[in-house]
């Protein structure tokens, strides 16, 4: 039985959106007076601590840890797991915001025995009024298109913005770690657990505005992609590596991609993919590290309650 709940948020300089983010979490998911939001400031230097800490004072249900350096997103993810006392976690970005009663929506797939890990649906609010908009909207719609394709077959090993995982499932991860929800749901697979999707999980998200940006960010995710293998000596679920192992599959999501979009977005979209895994790979092989990554300014737009 799924009793206490642990919300995981990990949180450098988000004073934007992070009370947003904990008004929602706390009173719009439907947690009980028991559950917990572990929120780990690394290194702020905006207002994002003075807020956390307002939080706390007055619901203690919010229980802040404060890192005076900024060591990465994994070095926090292991500050929950350590400090995490329920049965569940569910991990979201700090730049997000649920749906309301997304929480519930994706806690109830992890009543399933088998089921580990239980990953939500990210939605972009970028308008598609520019190409960038266009291209990150095809992007996400791509990967929750897959997410459910492999959802269906059992095949799922990533999660995303907003996931639940079984507190004794993985206790933590190399500091080193970029892609950290691929790698917590590798290791879960790799123990025999099964990870679904919930589509109906939804959490707003802001994607980059400029191309420099997005250009960086993928790179980094294709460069986490590379790093997982190394670490775990399994391949990432991305369509270039799937194709190889599952043809077939691989190239039926191949056309739904080239189905969704115009021209323009859909070159653009293939060309950077190329042109990240080239940049990608030329970090890897040439020992870049990308464990604390450079903020998106365009990433931080207040995102609006749905």
């Amino acid at each position: 039985m799924l009793n206490r709940v642990t919300v995981g948020v990990c949180a450098y300089n988000e004073g934007s959106n992070i009370a947003k983010l904990l008004e929602n979490v706390l009173y719009e998911q439907g947690l009980s007076v028991d559950s917990e939001v572990v929120v780990v400031c690394s290194g702020c230097t905006d207002n994002t601590t003075k807020l956390v800490q307002e939080y706390a004072a007055k619901d203690p249900r919010v229980k802040p840890y404060f890192e005076s350096e900024r060591h990465g997103k994994a070095s926090a993810i292991n500050c929950i797991f350590a400090h995490a006392l329920g049965d569940v976690i569910i991990f979201v970005s700090a730049d997000t915001l649920p749906y309301k009663t997304s929480f519930p929506k994706l806690m109830s797939k992890l009543e399933i025995p088998n089921v580990g890990i239980v990953s939500g649906n990210p939605v972009p609010v970028n308008s598609t009024r520019s190409l960038m908009g266009r291209v990150v909207q095809l992007m996400w719609g791509f990967h929750g298109h897959v997410f459910a394709e492999l959802n269906d077959a059992g095949l799922a090993r990533h999660a995303t913005e907003v996931f639940c995982i079984r507190k004794s499932i993985v206790k933590k991860i190399p500091t080193e770690t970029v892609n950290d929800d691929a790698y917590i749901a590798v290791a879960a697979k790799k123990k025999g657990w099964l990870i679904k999707y919930s589509a109906d999980s939804k959490v707003s998200i802001c994607g980059p505005k400029t191309y420099p940006e997005y250009f960086q960010q993928r790179r980094r995710v294709i460069f986490g992609h590379y790093q997982l293998r190394k670490l775990t000596g399994e391949s990432p679920q991305y369509l270039v590596h799937m194709m190889p192992l599952h043809p077939v599959r691989a190239a039926k999501l191949a056309l739904w991609l080239t189905a969704r979009s115009d021209p323009v977005t859909l070159a653009t979209f293939l060309l950077t993919e190329f042109m990240v895994n080239a940049a990608a790979m030329f970090d890897f092989v040439s020992g870049k590290a990308h464990g604390q990554w450079t903020t998106l300014p365009s990433t931080k737009t207040v995102i609006p309650q749905v």
